[in-house]
């Protein structure tokens, strides 16, 4: 009767603090930081789910970017609500996605065998990488894996903004290896990167002069205007459009989600599986890593202390509602959890206008894929 008594008291605590934040003045900061992490968030999940399920699994890619925007929903819902860190955005990292591509391109099986094995590991990872977490969190055991040294902490940061920069020039389809820099600047890749480039370095400083938390989503609404516009005056057709790699395909061919029902439990070749155990247990590993790397730098960023406990809690039930859905295992971004302090928009609302913002974006688009 106390914890359930308890639990009330906490939900409505909650809903107050949801309210106060909404009718407050971070209200337009949640929905300026929350619209562009949405747009960014589902930009990158549909690009490592597309990667993750490709080669022999490429069928199955419009399921497999299901299965990551599952996790990213539930990630950054129970995040946003459950952790500390007020504006926290969550996601897929890089890091996770090398080792799930790991696991799905050594997956010895064929047909539906293959994508259900495979999301069977991937299911079972997230939900013990997320249980975990729990237990770290639960038992208040962070103080073993706190004390990460401030160099590693901000080799992390910098790192994380290497790769946003290397995956930035991929999507523009330039080859970010150094020895492919002459290429760039010839005429017919030059004109595919340089405005996003140019695009960046704008933005970059006129957020450093002005700091209004509108720039983002207005120049990006601007940005994506002014691109359809000159391809319209160049005559140029959708299809032409996408077959250049100049917009993204199509993932609505197949049903999203849920991945798995259960009548295809009978596909899962549990020999096949426990062959994968090693990789497995990489990822669950990997995860618990990342996860504690992002808390040190984003403490460091951001220069605020973080309750370790809380947030480890936080995360491994994240993980394991993402994994049990169906989805995969994520912890929290740091760049775009800074960005929502940079912006004043410190309030749990900003995730879910992150998630709804994302929803509306993917629909828009499938809309007009189609």
């Amino acid at each position: 009767m106390g914890y359930s008594q308890d639990s009330v008291n906490r939900f409505r605590a909650l809903a107050s603090e949801l309210r106060a934040d909404f009718l407050s003045e971070k209200a337009v900061p949640a929905l300026s930081a929350g619209f562009t992490s949405g747009l960014g968030l589902l930009v990158a999940q549909i690009a490592f789910g597309t990667f993750i399920f490709s080669g022999s699994l490429a069928p199955y890619s419009s399921q497999g970017v299901g299965l990551v925007l599952f996790g990213n929903f539930a990630s950054c819902l129970v995040i946003a609500l459950a952790g500390g860190y007020r504006g926290a955005i969550s996601g897929l990292s890089p890091a996770l996605v090398v080792v799930m591509a790991l696991i799905g391109s050594t997956m010895d099986a064929e047909g539906d065998a293959l994508f259900v094995t495979t999301v069977g590991a991937l299911m079972l990872s997230a939900t013990a990488a997320g249980m975990g977490c729990l237990m770290i969190g639960r038992f208040r055991l962070t103080n073993l894996v706190r004390f990460i040294p401030y160099p590693v902490a901000g080799g992390l940061v910098a790192g994380i903004g290497g790769i946003v920069w290397l995956a930035a020039m991929s999507l523009m389809g330039a080859d970010p290896d150094w020895r492919a820099i002459p290429a760039l600047l010839e005429p017919s890749a030059l004109w595919r990167w340089s405005p996003g480039a140019l695009y960046g370095i704008a933005l970059y400083f006129a957020m450093k002069r002005w700091g209004n938390a509108l720039i983002l989503p207005i120049s990006v609404a601007l940005a994506v205007g002014a691109y359809h516009l000159v391809l319209t005056a160049l005559d140029i057709s959708g299809d032409a459009t996408k077959a250049a790699g100049l917009l993204f395909t199509s993932t609505a061919d197949g049903s999203l989600w849920p991945p798995l029902g259960p009548a295809d439990l009978v596909h899962v070749d549990w020999a096949v599986m426990a062959m994968q155990i090693p990789n497995m247990l990489t990822l669950m590993l990997v995860s618990l890593v990342y996860v504690s790397m992002n808390f040190a730098g984003l403490e460091m960023a951001a220069n605020q202390e973080l309750d370790w406990n809380l947030e480890f809690r936080a995360t491994g039930f994240a993980s394991m509602v993402a994994g049990l859905g169906g989805g995969t295992a994520a912890s929290m971004i740091v760049p775009a959890s800074l960005r929502s302090k940079l912006f004043g928009a410190t309030t749990r609302l900003t995730g879910g206008v992150a998630l709804s913002s994302s929803q509306e974006h993917y629909s828009w688009a499938t809309a007009c894929w189609n």
